[in-house]
């Protein structure tokens, strides 16, 4: 079976390909013709798409690994095919990213990349690409294996996507600071069944400390869906509601996304691609999310559109937005009570 996609065309037969990534790898392409960086390591490859893909549209030179035999020989058919150079290599990506360092290192897996992020944190040089596909670990919905794999505690919250995201970024960042380096995310999203992140790395002592500085904890109560942001070493008393507060995390608290590079990004897209930055780009950076849905049930309100609870919040001189992962999610600065208050308000009913 060969299939186009971008400007490769790859036989997949017998190899691992998801066409449902499609979205999440042309919007990589624009991600990579932005950065400033020559070499492109695709660490678990299958049939070399991405790597593929990454040469042809973002002039990288690729190196591409896989531990199948089958799909090694897969990569080198489609490179001929497409008329690509590329070193592969037959190996696991783990023990080929202790034994080298890459300047741009993209982990892809089919689940968790839990496994493979010591190894990449200790090998990339300047930008570390992370999918995750195991959602449930990472928003709450199978917390002990989120504590198993990441070392963090989640509940499912009203908003999941918002915690899942920055547990992943949180645990990425944590495992680079064992090597003096400091992650930081140039654009991040949610879609469909995956997270993705991008990072851009500084190696630095002191500025691997200082990210700690936007880790910490977000206080929830299932009850009233009440949110309160905990830095490293602060705790919660019980809700004002009287429900018990969970502490998720250790998560990242600050920001998704670097607004400079994407706008960069968003100036080469065109279509769904450049609508979907579009929302990435106009939504705020604060970790309290909400779902107005879930909210006015509680209150048993009248549910009033999204654009006018954020119109509502920033009147009144909070920081609100839409999230780019859910039309009926606010993002804001402003605390719960702010919310339900706007929701019963009889100007937007």
């Amino acid at each position: 079976m060969e299939v186009e996609e971008g400007r490769a065309r790859v036989k997949v037969e017998g190899v691992f390909y998801n066409p449902r990534m499609r979205f999440c790898r042309d919007l990589d392409m624009l991600v990579f013709a932005t950065m400033d960086s020559k070499e492109y390591f695709d660490a678990l490859s299958a049939s070399g798409i991405r790597g593929i893909r990454a040469a042809l549209e973002a002039g990288k030179k690729a190196v591409f690994n896989d531990i199948n035999p089958k799909a090694v020989k897969a990569i080198e058919e489609n490179l001929r095919e497409n008329g690509v150079g590329g070193e592969v290599i037959n190996g696991d990506a783990a023990a080929v990213m202790r034994q080298r360092a890459f300047e741009h290192i993209d982990i892809d897996p089919f689940g968790s990349p839990a496994p493979f992020i010591d190894s990449a944190c200790f090998s990339a040089k300047r930008y570390l690409s992370v999918t995750a596909t195991d959602t449930a670990a990472l928003c709450g919905s199978a917390t002990n294996s989120g504590l198993k794999k990441y070392g963090a505690f989640a509940v499912k919250t009203d908003v999941y996507h918002e915690v899942g995201l920055r547990m992943l970024i949180g645990f990425v960042v944590r495992e680079a600071t064992k090597y003096e380096k400091a992650l930081f995310p140039l654009i991040s999203w949610v879609r469909e069944h995956y997270y993705r992140v991008h990072f851009k790395i500084k190696k630095s002592t002191a500025m691997s400390a200082r990210v700690y500085e936007k880790m910490g904890y977000l206080a929830y109560c299932s009850t009233c869906l009440r949110k309160k942001v905990l830095g490293m070493g602060e705790g919660a008393e019980r809700c004002e509601c009287g429900g018990k507060f969970s502490l998720i995390g250790p998560i990242w608290l600050g920001e998704l996304k670097q607004r400079d590079f994407t706008e960069k990004v968003a100036e080469k897209a065109e279509g769904k691609l450049r609508a979907f930055l579009e929302k990435i780009l106009a939504e705020i950076d604060a970790p309290t999310a909400y779902s107005l849905p879930a909210l006015a049930k509680i209150h048993s309100l009248t549910l009033p559109p999204t654009d006018v609870v954020v119109g509502e919040l920033k009147k009144l001189g909070y920081e609100a937005s839409r999230t780019h992962y859910c039309g009926f999610c606010v993002k804001t600065d402003a605390d719960r009570d702010m919310v339900v208050k706007i929701l019963r308000s009889r100007k937007i009913i």
